[in-house]
């Protein structure tokens, strides 16, 4: 059985109900495991008397991303703007067109600006901006979509694994606390953005990148009714 980023060409062989499915059934089954496998990590390490969510400070915890900033922006960050701006910085992509990609390298200083929202002051914002357009301008104005075409002959596989690697990694910048000791609770916690990446990434390519929201979305479901209900 080949696993899910692999299945590249779902679209051609089975149906939209189909591929939903499938994406939903891995994410179901996937978020089951990293929960097991995070339980029965901190299973051992409270053996040792070492709470590593308390260390660690995770801003995925619901508790823990409350100190981001208001409860507003929390969870617009959290439901829309996050959702969004990270399918663009990587999956949008995907595509291999030139215009998108441009767009996706410009989400980088947008995502940012966003995350300095509630500390900004004009020149910062000024400089996040110049980013945004400097970074669409020149990825736009010196590339051509022949260009990219070649780059999606030679490397579409790789970028699809790199994504949902990539989208998994960076959830370590949300840890507040790093040591060796808790870098096996560290690896439990950031397989569950790096399989939710995996569907995500399934669904990007093989319905497009507005269902590829969409599942980001429902992802964070979960930690917007835990936050909401708190």
């Amino acid at each position: 059985m080949r696993f899910i980023l692999s299945r590249t060409n779902d679209r051609e062989v089975h149906s939209k109900r189909w591929i939903v499915g499938y994406g939903l059934l891995f994410w179901l089954i996937s978020r089951v495991v990293s929960m097991i496998l995070i339980i029965g990590c901190v299973a051992v390490y409270n053996i040792y008397d070492i709470n590593p969510e308390n260390l660690t400070k995770f801003t995925g915890n619901p508790e823990t991303a409350k100190d981001i900033g208001s409860t507003t922006y929390t969870l617009l960050t959290v439901g829309l703007i996050a959702p969004l701006l990270e399918e663009c910085i990587f999956r949008l992509g995907l595509s291999f067109k030139r215009w998108q990609i441009a767009l996706a390298v410009a989400s980088i200083p947008a995502y940012l600006l966003w995350q300095h929202f509630n500390h900004l002051t004009a020149t910062s914002a000024v400089i996040y901006c110049a980013g945004i357009i400097l970074s669409f301008t020149v990825i736009y104005g010196l590339t051509t979509n022949s260009f990219w075409l070649r780059q999606k002959e030679c490397y579409f596989k790789s970028a699809v694994w790199l994504s949902a690697i990539a989208f998994g990694i960076i959830h370590v910048i949300a840890f507040s606390y790093y040591s060796i000791m808790l870098l096996p609770y560290i690896l439990c916690v950031i397989s569950v953005p790096f399989f939710a990446g995996c569907a995500i990434t399934y669904y990007r390519i093989n319905l497009g990148f507005w269902w590829a929201v969409g599942l980001h979305v429902f992802n964070n479901l979960p930690g917007i009714i835990m936050m909401i209900s708190q």
